[in-house]
């Protein structure tokens, strides 16, 4: 980032104590709050504008818990900050990418940072500032959670560009009603009949998910089995490569010896170009895809049919009472009912998937600099320690994770979650791709496709491969054509 042209407003002064103590109060408000932190809060300084002119930092970015931390974050920095006023835009999920996109192609300087997903990335970096590796303490944030959507790697140049940063962790994980896998009489039949463990804590595979679904449905304990999202317009993206993810780990035929494949396509693609190919070919239409597809498929069936209801963000954690478990995002836990008894788990093999949020600074903001300012603001640990203790968020910062396990004021069971959270977030890794046409065409293409064989009366392997070619297809098509 050029710090001459976007440095206009910007003359670090120190706070005076009035406003320091003012922002320490709000800070403070949350008793939980570390005895680390609390000090750090205390110690700190930050800059501010000399002006007296009265700032808005515009955010736009889809609805929910997220932008409500954000808005409040914002309302903190204007505390330390009297002249700058945070108002975060929101719009719903369906929207705020094609919302975004007719603001920043009109180069507008309506929005000043620019709320995305991991999959929309590439919509909006053309329009993005290049954030510097000295902006922010990139050896606090988790890597795989930034890597994953706020880093491009350019082809062209063969370099990397940090676009936005991560300001929360999300990833994929089996979050199970602790309840049912404490019983050890459930666990003791289970075994003597399936001959596998019954604490998910401990499955190598997704066959014993599927056992533990037909031994509880059939016994009458719950209703449905470990749900799992296959809603047609997103949630396939997602909860594919978290099955797929343990076959492609294990296949050297389609990984090629990146286990992750490579960065922005990741692992469905295949993990090198082969020659002839200026982009790696889809990993999906494979043996391991049909397996994948058909585990999908069969996870899908201890659920509500999906031509009737589909499993999704919304609906989800009301049905988990009626169920042992579900694979959700952790961001999605905040939603589930009597939480004390909900437990985490990684995916069947110790893995996880990646699917955070990130914020960046528009190239046509009037105000970049105090952006910087707020984003800084927002992932600092301090921040980020709020955004869990207020909102159910987990941090991007380690530190601020380390604080927080530690902090014995804290219920066990969210400790337990921030203990699993964190570990699976180091090693998250069985992503969906992120290249520019992942979000308008490859998620439609795909989750169309896969949702037919989900709903079709009778599947096989050879259906699965069919489906799944015709996929591939659509997705080389639009690769090709970028």
């Amino acid at each position: 980032m050029n710090r001459k042209a976007i440095s206009t407003l910007a003359i670090a002064i120190i706070v005076i104590v009035v406003v320091a103590v003012i922002g320490v109060a709000l800070f403070l408000a949350y008793g939980t709050l570390s005895s680390k932190t609390k000090q750090s809060v205390i110690s700190t300084t930050v800059s501010s504008n000399v002006s007296s002119s009265v700032i808005t930092l515009t955010v736009v970015t889809f609805s929910g818990e997220s932008a409500q931390f954000i808005q409040y974050a914002g309302d903190l920095f204007h505390e330390l900050h009297p002249n700058v006023q945070v108002q975060v835009v929101q719009y719903p999920f369906s929207q705020y990418i094609d919302k975004e996109l007719t603001a920043l192609e009109a180069h507008s300087s309506q929005y000043d940072i620019i709320g995305f997903t991991s999959t929309s990335a590439l919509d909006v970096e053309p329009y993005l500032m290049q954030l510097n590796q000295s902006d922010f303490n990139f050896s606090d944030i988790i890597y795989p959670q930034e890597d994953f959507g706020g880093i491009y790697y350019n082809a062209t140049t063969g370099k990397s560009e940090i676009i936005g940063v991560a300001y929360e962790t999300a990833v994929y994980l089996l979050a199970y009603n602790a309840t049912i896998f404490g019983n050890q009489t459930l666990a003791q039949e289970f075994e003597q009949e399936y001959h596998m463990n019954f604490s998910p804590i401990t499955y190598k595979n997704w066959s014993v998910v599927l056992a533990v679904d037909q031994f509880l449905t059939s016994h009458h304990i719950t209703k449905y089995g470990f749900l799992i999202d296959d809603h047609v317009s997103h949630g396939i993206i997602d909860a594919f490569p978290a099955v797929f993810g343990w076959f492609y780990f294990r296949d050297p035929s389609i990984n090629l010896g990146n286990p992750a494949g490579l960065p922005n396509y990741n692992i469905m693609f295949e993990g090198k170009i082969l020659p002839g190919f200026s982009y790696p070919l889809p990993s999906f239409n494979s043996t391991s895809g049909v397996n994948a597809l058909i585990t999908y498929r069969e996870l899908v069936n201890y659920e509500p049919s999906p031509s009737q209801i589909q499993m999704s963000y919304d609906n989800l954690p009301e049905f988990f009472s009626q169920a042992p478990g579900e694979f959700i995002f952790t961001s999605q836990l905040a939603y589930i009912n009597n939480t004390k008894d909900v437990l985490l788990a990684p995916l069947p093999g110790g893995y996880a998937e990646t699917g955070t949020d990130f914020l960046g600074i528009s190239k046509y903001s009037s105000h970049p600099q105090l952006a910087l300012e707020f984003l800084q603001f927002l992932v600092s640990p301090q921040m980020q320690e709020i955004a869990f203790l207020k909102f159910g968020k987990f941090p991007i910062s380690k530190e601020a994770f380390s604080a927080l396990i530690s902090n014995t004021s804290l219920p066990s069971y969210q400790r337990e979650w921030l203990e699993e959270t964190y570990i699976a977030a180091l090693n998250a890794s069985a992503n969906p791709p992120n290249i520019p046409p992942t979000y308008p065409e490859l998620i439609p293409s795909f989750n169309n496709d896969v949702f037919q064989f989900l709903t079709a009366p009778q599947y096989n392997a050879t259906y699965a491969m069919q489906i799944l070619q015709q996929a591939a297809n659509s997705w080389i098509k639009a690769v090709s054509s970028t």
